[in-house]
């Protein structure tokens, strides 16, 4: 015996639980698969920060606003940030971002991940068009007569639905099951995130340093801490993530040319392998890829999530509402419109991380009054932001 449902969503973090509420909101009926049980608990005011961080851009914040999202975040929690600062080792050039020049009250916000989690969690389980299926995982997928996808689940419960949305991240196990391939590119690199107390104040600013080995961002955190975000050379990273806390506090102060001061004292340091992925095919019958099991990028730009977001508002707008029943042209459409969005966005960053990642004096020289050149232009820094701020979401 099946259950039936409009559609199922696999994957329950932050894209797949956005999509489940969005397309919920728009009168279907979603099942949402987690393999992995995902806690709600509240976070207490002064409790250490999470070493997951995300930049939600202006835009994925309006996204989550819609739904009801931002409002279940801990506000004390939340930091804004108004300023941008750009500079590489190899040069004197910096470039200055501010929200004032594109008349925006900020650039972005850095919030927890699990924080984000969680009210999209308790947002999803106040709306009775969602039922979870927790913990559980896709184990087959088969098409049936009756044009729908119907999916074993790994409990032996059986759910019929017109669309499986894919949304269980970069390693995804559900795409690989649907026979959707992703193709993967190693950087070499490992980026070590964790939080860290300076001697100065970070100034409510985006702090971003390019090294010959790897951008190295200082992210600012509502408690006057900073999240950091240190992408290196595989041997490099390793050896950093060996040293004690004083050691890498010192190695960490000097690379970041002491712009805020001493770094005073460490958190807990985490580090993953870097790399960049894209599918040539997001859509199949009735299955579609959104979000990291899609696409992915390196995090100097801090895309991630906010493309995710942007899949999401895209395919529920694209989609419309039970009263506006959906067509495969329309998925086909979602498929292609965010297909060159996200291509774009991969091949772009990964350019970044060789142009910026590279010692050779030629092409120093060009980036140096390249950056120059920006950085004395009001017109050209509006462009650059406002296009930032748009692509990251």
């Amino acid at each position: 015996m099946s259950e039936r449902f409009d559609i199922v969503v696999a994957g329950a973090g932050m894209v797949g639980a956005c999509a489940a509420l969005s397309l919920a909101r728009s009168g279907f009926r979603i099942a949402l698969v987690e393999p992995v049980p995902i806690g709600i608990e509240s976070l207490e005011n002064g409790a250490v920060y999470a070493e997951r961080v995300s930049a939600i851009s202006p835009v994925s914040e309006q996204i989550l606003t819609r739904l009801g999202v931002w409002s279940g975040l801990d506000q004390s929690r939340l930091c804004r940030y108004d300023q941008m600062f750009i500079w590489h080792e190899n040069g004197d050039a910096i470039i200055r971002f501010d929200s004032f020049e594109i008349a925006r009250e900020n650039l972005g916000t850095i919030i927890e991940n699990q924080q984000i989690l969680r009210a999209l969690r308790m947002a999803c389980e106040s709306q009775s068009e969602i039922e979870w299926f927790e913990p559980d995982a896709i184990v087959s997928i088969a098409e049936n007569s009756h044009s729908v996808v119907s999916l074993e689940l790994k409990s032996g419960v059986t759910l019929d639905a017109e669309l499986l949305l894919v949304a269980d991240g970069r390693n995804s196990s559900t795409r690989d099951l649907a026979g959707l391939k992703a193709v993967h590119q190693n950087y070499d690199q490992i980026a070590i995130i964790a939080n860290v107390a300076t001697e100065n104040t970070h100034q409510y600013t985006a702090w971003q340093r390019f090294l010959g080995s790897g951008p190295l961002a200082m992210l600012p955190l509502a408690n006057g801490d900073s999240s950091i975000v240190w992408s290196c050379d595989t041997v490099l990273g390793h050896e950093l993530l060996d040293m004690d806390d004083d050691l890498f506090c010192s190695a960490l102060s000097r690379a970041f040319e002491y712009r805020l001061g001493e770094v005073k004292s460490i958190g807990r340091r985490l580090g993953f392998p870097l790399g960049w992925h894209s599918c040539d095919q997001w859509l199949r019958d009735r299955i579609l890829l959104i979000g990291d099991a899609a696409h992915g990028v390196h995090p100097l730009a801090g895309q991630g999530v906010n493309l995710g977001f942007s899949d999401v508002d895209l395919l529920t707008r694209l989609i419309g509402g039970l009263d506006n029943p959906w067509h495969r042209p329309r998925l086909r459409q979602f498929e292609r419109q965010r297909k060159s969005e996200t291509a774009i966005a991969t091949h772009l960053f990964s350019g970044l991380k060789w142009l910026y990642g590279t010692d050779k004096y030629g092409i120093n020289r060009v980036r140096n009054l390249g950056m120059h050149a920006v950085q004395a232009s009001p017109w050209c820094r509006r462009v650059l932001i406002k296009q930032a701020i748009r692509n990251m979401a």
